[in-house]
C-alpha cells in the first residue's frame, strides 16, 4: 500500500504489481482519494487494457460523461471504459470529496459487460461493500499479506465492479417502475417523472431500459399504454374518450392518433375487426 500526498488531496493505493493476486482477478489498482481544495484531474493515459470505475463516497464532484459534466453523489460510480479517459473536478467546499476507484484489467476469463463506449453515470450501487473490501485490502497488504486472503478479496472488489458497470442492480428498480406505471397508465408520466421513481438518473434510465426493452423510456410507456388500450378496446364497453383517459391521453383525437401511428389502425378499426 502507498500513500500519496499532495496541497489539495490525500490518496491511498494497492496495487497489484506488489500483489499478482489482484492482477489474476482483473484488478490493477484500487485507491481511495479525499479532494479537500479544488481541483481538475484527468487521466493522462488511454489504454485498452483497463477501465476505470470511480465510487462517490461523500462529498460531491462533477464528472465528464459522454454526455457532459454530471454530478456525482454518494451512491453513484462514474464508469470509464477501456480505451476512454476519465476527468472529475471538485469545488471545494464544506464536505470533502471522498472516492474509491478500481482500475480494472480487461481478462477473456473474466468478462466485463460495459454499457456503452463512453464514461457514464450509475446512479445507483452498493458503496458500502466496494469501501469495506478496499479497508480489508488495506488492512491485509500492511501486515500477513497472505495470498489467498487478497485473492479472495479481489476477486470480490471484481464481482462488485462487474455489478456497477453493468447496472444489474438497477433490474429491479426497473421491474417496479413498470409495476408502478401499470397501475396507473392514466397517471400523466413524465422522463423526469419515470426517472425519479425509478430512483435513476434521466440517463442510466435511458440506458437500462434500451438493454431491458429495445425502447426509450417513453417509447415503452406507449407500448404499456397500447397494448392496454387494445385490451379495453376489446374486452371494455367503453367510449374512446374513456379508454383515451385510462391511458393518459386528454382527448379522444390524440389518443386516437397515437394508437394509428403504433397499430397501424384507428381504435374505432381495430375494435371492430377483433370483435
Amino acid at each position: 500500500m502507498k500513500k500519496l500526498t499532495e496541497d489539495h488531496l490525500i490518496e491511498t493505493c494497492v496495487f497489484s504489481t506488489e500483489h499478482p493476486e489482484l492482477a489474476a482477478q482483473g484488478i490493477w489498482r484500487l485507491g481511495y482519494t479525499t479532494v479537500s481544495k479544488s481541483h481538475d484531474r484527468t487521466s493522462t493515459a488511454r489504454d485498452e487494457r483497463f477501465g476505470h470505475v470511480h465510487v462517490c463516497l461523500a462529498g460531491s464532484a462533477q464528472v465528464l460523461t459522454g454526455n457532459g459534466w454530471h454530478d456525482l453523489r454518494p451512491g453513484q460510480a462514474y464508469v470509464c471504459p477501456p480505451g476512454g479517459g476519465w476527468r472529475w473536478r471538485f469545488a471545494a467546499g464544506k464536505t470533502p470529496w471522498k472516492v474509491m476507484f478500481v482500475r480494472l484489467l480487461a481478462k477473456p476469463d473474466l468478462p466485463l459487460h460495459y454499457a456503452g463506449n463512453d464514461p457514464y453515470v450509475v446512479d445507483q450501487c452498493r458503496k458500502d461493500d466496494l469501501a469495506w473490501v478496499y479497508r480489508r485490502l488495506c488492512m491485509e497488504s500492511s501486515s500477513e499479506a497472505r495470498p489467498t486472503v487478497i485473492h479472495h478479496l479481489g476477486a470480490l472488489c471484481h464481482f462488485h465492479c462487474r455489478e456497477i458497470v453493468s447496472g444489474e442492480n438497477a433490474t429491479a428498480n426497473l421491474q417496479d417502475l413498470w409495476s408502478e406505471v401499470l397501475a396507473d397508465l392514466s397517471y400523466r408520466w413524465t422522463v423526469d417523472t419515470l426517472a425519479e421513481r425509478s430512483g435513476m438518473g434521466r440517463e442510466a434510465l435511458r440506458m437500462k431500459c434500451v438493454a431491458a426493452t429495445g425502447r426509450s423510456p417513453m417509447k415503452h410507456l406507449n407500448h404499456l399504454r397500447m397494448q392496454h388500450a387494445c385490451h379495453l378496446l376489446l374486452d371494455q364497453d367503453l367510449t374512446l374518450d374513456e379508454v383515451a383517459g385510462a391511458v393518459g391521453y386528454a382527448t379522444a383525437f390524440s389518443f386516437s392518433k397515437a394508437f394509428l401511428a403504433h397499430t397501424g389502425t384507428r381504435p374505432s378499426t381495430y375494435r371492430q375487426k377483433h370483435q
